[in-house]
Order: C-alpha cells, then structure tokens, then sequence
C-alpha cells in the first residue's frame, strides 16, 4: 500500500514512535498547539493578527472553542496541556498512569470509542491479538490519544479550509 501521508504527517508519526515519554509528550504539545493556531488562523478574517495577542495554550484551547471548535476537545486538550506542563518543567518527571488514566477520562465516550476502535485495527493490522487499551503503558495509551486529538484539530481546520474555499 503507498504511502499517502504529508511530509509533516510522515514527522509527526515518527514522533509519536519514539520510546522516550518525555520528549513524546513535548513534541506531541508542540505538534498539538501547532495545529491550534493553524486553525485558529483559518477561521479568522485577519490571521496575522493573532501573532499580537499574547495568548497561551489554555487561551488557544478556549479560542479555538469560542470560534467553533467542538467544546467536547477543550477538556482532553487541556488535560493533555497540563501533562506536557508538568514534564516541561520538572525534567525529572516521568508520564504515568494516572497521566494517562486522566487524559482517557477527559476524552468524551465518542472520543473514547475511537481511541479504543483504533487501537483494536492497529493490533489486527499487525496479526496481534486484541487486548485491553487499559492494560498497555502510559506513554502506548498518550500516543493514541494525542494522535486522535492532533487528527481532530486537522479535519476540523480541514473542513474550515473547505467552506472557505472558491467555488
């Protein structure tokens, strides 16, 4: 099958393959607010001013809920924000288990059944067997959700790009 994925889709994979939480959890950050801001700037009239107001990941969370962002990705993003904030700045720190347990609650039950749809396709594609998403590692269940929510903010830009487009 060829590979159909963008070159910063084929970065940012490659990021989320890394065994080392810490840097997975910064870059999966850096990835996400990224996304944000590219969506933030699709929706507004004049993008560049966006570069002038001195928000924060919180304030680009709730920006980008207040011009149409589906409100149930607010609590999984700032969960996901505040695990990033506490490695960021505790370089001893390590991602754990009730990292990963708070991030899968703040997930809304559509959300949940993704990650958990996902995960079961990924294990059948690789001809392993089907086992319990609760069961693997931290970092195994960050990933999965931070590409769910990293593929949320795209389509959402995505679909924003669309409706803006020429007819």
């Amino acid at each position: 099958m060829a590979d159909t994925a963008t070159d910063p889709e084929k970065s940012y994979y490659r990021a989320m393959a890394a065994e080392d939480a810490f840097g997975v959890v910064i870059r999966a950050g850096a990835y996400i607010d990224h996304e944000l801001i590219k969506l933030l700037e699709a929706t507004l009239a004049h993008p560049k001013a966006l570069k002038k107001i001195q928000l924060d990941y919180d304030g680009r969370c709730a920006l980008a809920v207040a011009v149409g962002l589906d409100p149930r990705f607010q609590a999984p993003l700032a969960a996901l924000g505040s695990i990033r904030n506490r490695l960021a700045h505790n370089p001893e720190a390590s991602l754990t288990v009730q990292d990963a347990n708070n991030l899968y609650d703040a997930l809304s039950s559509a959300e949940r059944q993704m990650v958990q749809d996902n995960f079961a396709k990924t294990l059948k594609r690789r001809g392993q067997r089907i086992v319990r998403l609760a069961d693997q590692k931290p970092l195994a269940r960050f990933v999965l959700i931070a590409i769910v929510l990293r593929s949320a903010l795209v389509a959402a830009r995505r679909e924003i790009e669309a409706l803006k487009a020429p007819d």
